[in-house]
Formats: structure tokens, C-alpha cells, sequence
């Protein structure tokens, strides 16, 4: 599984428009209802499952990037979305930094395996030097498909 395979245009959020975190993951899910990755009727349970999971421990991991994740019952199969929010969102980051980068990842509870391999590609990639400061600088959707592309 490579992080290319999870992205496309339709969910990826260049410029995420939200000043918390709660506002943030709303505008989130939102678009994967909007793009039919969610069914609209699941977009408050998904909600609820992303508050309870930061209720537990922040996904914001630190150096402005967020991996938050859930699983949740009657999802069909996973569903990712990465947002790039150039201002930054404070998410009571591990290092105190806003959050830059979103990569969020839903899970149906059966797939436990496709769960942690998701989010050990997903922070794999995101821990190689200088890619999201790639990602912060790009001008747009077609560029930041392309990084996430490169090897």
C-alpha cells in the first residue's frame, strides 16, 4: 500500500478553511459525504468516533502533522483524506505546534490489519525528511498528488 493509492482529487483538501479542530474534521467529513466516500446519514457518528478517539489521546503528532483515524461501524470499506491547512489549526499537539497537515483514515471495525497498516504507512511517509514542508509549499491539488507520488 502506498500513500498515492489513498489520495486522489476528490479527497484532498488543499486549503482547509476551519479555526479548530472540531470545525476542522466537520469540513472533513463533510467532503467525503459530499464525494460519496460516506453516506450523509454517517457523517455525526463519524464525527462523534474522531471526538471520542482525541478524547483518549491527540492524534496530532507533532511537527504540524495530524493522523487522525477511527473506526467506524458500517463503513463500508477505508476511506482517507488528506487537508493542508496553510494558517495551521491548534489540536493540542504533542509539541504544542499548530497542525498544518490532516491525514485522516476510517476504518469498518472488521479490518483491525488494514487499520495499522494504513497508519504505519501513512506516518512512514510523513516522517521522511522535508515532505511536508513539500506538501505546505506546493501551489496546489495536481502538485501535492505528484509528491505523494514521488518514491
Amino acid at each position: 500500500m502506498l500513500v498515492s493509492d489513498l489520495i486522489n482529487e476528490t479527497n484532498l483538501i488543499p486549503d482547509l478553511q476551519a479555526s479548530d479542530r472540531p470545525s476542522a474534521y466537520r469540513v472533513m467529513v463533510q467532503n467525503l459525504a459530499t464525494h460519496g466516500f460516506v453516506k450523509t446519514d454517517m457523517v455525526d457518528t463519524i464525527l462523534t468516533s474522531l471526538q471520542a478517539r482525541e478524547d483518549k489521546m491527540t492524534t496530532a503528532m507533532g511537527g504540524g502533522f495530524a493522523l487522525p483515524h477511527a473506526t467506524i461501524p458500517k463503513l463500508p470499506k477505508l476511506t482517507t483524506l488528506l487537508a493542508r491547512s496553510p494558517k495551521g489549526i491548534p489540536c493540542d499537539a504533542v509539541d504544542g505546534k499548530i497542525v498544518t497537515i490532516f491525514f485522516l483514515i476510517l476504518v469498518p471495525p472488521d479490518q483491525n490489519q488494514t487499520h495499522l497498516q494504513t497508519l504505519a504507512t501513512v506516518a512512514k511517509f510523513f516522517n521522511r525528511r522535508g515532505v511536508k514542508s513539500k506538501i505546505l509549499q506546493a501551489t496546489g491539488t495536481p502538485e501535492i498528488l505528484a509528491l505523494l507520488r514521488s518514491p
